[in-house]
């Protein structure tokens, strides 16, 4: 029988006890798999149903009117991507048709402070171009995110013997991402090789995936190349680590791959939504190993050059 990611709840962390016990676990569990699973993360039920409720309703937009918020030139963490517009085993060089998947994506909405309007801050910043139903339930969402993003990496300082607070100051002008996505009901058969979303890792710190109840078939490849199916329950986060933070801890933890398979015979008239935060630490944060056995082997290097770095060998640049 396969293993399966583990599960955490956080009441008892986030009230200020066990606090030992959950960052070793959490060490563990990225040390291997990646990926875990969180309960008592704090955000209301009535949060993510009203984001879930509000994509919904956007995504059940005509092709043309999501289409008229397709991102502005330069602009790709913002707007609306069509279906099978991209796929994301490309960007791990790998051949295959695009993905079955259609989302919108959107960055922080408080960008007020002068640090966010200078011309470097302005390639990992730009204003959301919202439609009205996505406006307000995704700002109040990625708030939640933002404060739950803060207290994992928090729990990871513990997890990695660091201070509580030593990610803080490398956080608090992030350029975090969310992304919000529809897997439609398949009611054609997908070409050869074609599935929801490829075989990736992904680039920040960490993902914070919520999964609509229904959602499954996201699945977590495993060292021995076995791929494991990751639990879909509504009261779950699933967290996941990485490039980024694989890099920051010197290889320690693990940015593992995953990727969404087709659903089965007897599911694909059923769609599928799922909302993913991205984290990513402020541009000018310097990622540079502080655990594991590579300190030596990885140049540090600011976050948003790795991030242009990998974007640019994306892109063939």
């Amino acid at each position: 029988m396969l293993p399966s990611i583990p599960v955490f709840d956080l009441t008892r962390f986030r009230a200020g006890d066990s606090i030992a016990a959950t960052a070793a676990a959490i060490d563990a569990a990225n040390s291997t798999v990646g990926f875990f699973a969180i309960a008592g993360h704090g955000v209301p039920a009535a949060v993510l149903d009203a984001a879930f409720e509000a994509s919904a309703r956007f995504f059940a937009r005509t092709p043309d009117e999501k289409a008229g918020f397709a991102p502005a030139p330069g602009a790709r963490h913002h707007g609306y991507h069509r279906p099978a517009g991209s796929g994301l085993a490309a960007k791990e060089g790998v051949e295959q048709p695009p993905d079955l998947r259609e989302y919108f994506m959107a960055g922080r909405f408080d960008l007020d402070d002068p640090y966010f309007l200078t011309v470097e801050a302005r390639a990992f910043h730009r204003p959301n171009r919202l439609p009205p139903e996505l406006a307000v339930p995704l700002a109040v969402y990625y708030g939640h995110m933002e404060r739950l993003g803060a207290e994992l990496m928090q729990l990871f300082a513990r997890a990695l013997a660091l201070t509580p607070d030593w990610f803080d100051d490398k956080i608090d002008r992030h350029f975090s991402i969310l992304s919000t996505i529809h897997y439609p009901a398949q009611t054609a058969p997908p070409l050869p090789g074609q599935v929801r979303a490829g075989a990736h890792t992904d680039y920040g710190a960490l993902t914070i995936l919520a999964q609509a109840p229904g959602g499954d078939g996201l699945q977590v490849k495993l060292r021995d190349g076995n791929w494991i199916d990751v639990p879909c329950r509504p009261e779950l986060f699933v967290v996941n680590i990485g490039d980024m933070m694989e890099r920051w801890t010197g290889g320690r933890w693990a940015s593992n791959f995953h990727r969404v398979a087709n659903p089965p015979p007897s599911a694909q008239s059923r769609a599928r939504q799922s909302i993913a935060y991205f984290l990513h630490p402020n541009h000018d944060a310097l990622i540079a190993p502080v655990a594991g056995d590579a300190q030596e082997a990885a140049t540090p290097i600011r976050a948003g050059d790795y991030m242009l770095e990998k974007e640019r060998a994306i892109d063939g640049v």
